[in-house]
């Protein structure tokens, strides 16, 4: 009897955390696949050698622009890397920079793609899924000309049935805890003064903001 009572227990927890476990899978295969359609596009641009002249580069940004902007949440990004200041400022402070911090991002992207020789990629399986269907975990193996490998981690965040990225780790180096490292460090010269600590962004961070009217 007793041993009866237990299968039975035993099946239905089976049939429960099967349940459970679906979504989880379904949500990094939906997850995995926003990233894979991304990346093939990204690479089948660099495909055009000219992309990569220096007299393209404002295409190229524009390209990459119109590529990501579904896929990366910029507004929830910035948010996270202005940290503790962004409860202190403006909507008007918040949105000025989360303009400047989507251009910063785009062109450090560009910068960084342009200079690589890529060969290919590939989408890592997941060895453990997050047990939350709104949060996945996507892991891209690159390999360069030269046969090195690299890894990037993309992290992916559902939010009103369109999954987006939030934060990405380049071989061990997270650049959202970067960029939140350095907007604190700016806000720290500036005496805490939001528009101050923007106007340093764009000097420091994306030094070609501050120079373009100076032609």
């Amino acid at each position: 009897m007793i041993e009866q009572l237990f299968s039975r227990v035993l099946v239905i927890v089976s049939a429960f955390m099967l349940v459970v476990a679906m979504p989880a899978t379904a949500s990094w295969e939906e997850a995995s696949q926003v990233v894979d359609d991304a990346t093939g596009k990204m690479f089948s641009l660099l495909e055009d050698p000219s992309y990569r002249e220096e007299a393209k580069f404002d295409a190229l940004m524009s390209e990459i622009d119109s590529l990501l902007e579904p896929v990366v949440d910029f507004p929830y990004i910035s948010k996270l890397v202005m940290g503790k200041y962004y409860r202190k400022a403006s909507e008007a402070e918040r949105a000025q920079f989360s303009d400047v911090f989507r251009t910063t991002l785009l062109k450090t992207y560009a910068k960084a793609i342009v200079g690589f020789d890529i060969k290919g990629y590939e989408i890592v399986p997941a060895k453990n899924k997050s047990p939350k269907p709104d949060k996945q975990i996507v892991t891209v193996e690159v390999t360069s000309g030269a046969g090195t490998k690299y890894l990037l981690v993309y992290y992916m965040r559902k939010k009103q049935g369109e999954w987006r990225l939030v934060n990405v780790v380049l071989d061990g180096v997270n650049l959202r805890l970067t960029f939140k490292n350095q907007f604190a460090d700016l806000a720290q010269k500036s005496r805490g003064d939001v528009s101050k600590t923007v106007a340093l962004w764009k000097e420091h961070v994306d030094p070609d903001a501050s120079t373009a009217g100076n032609g």
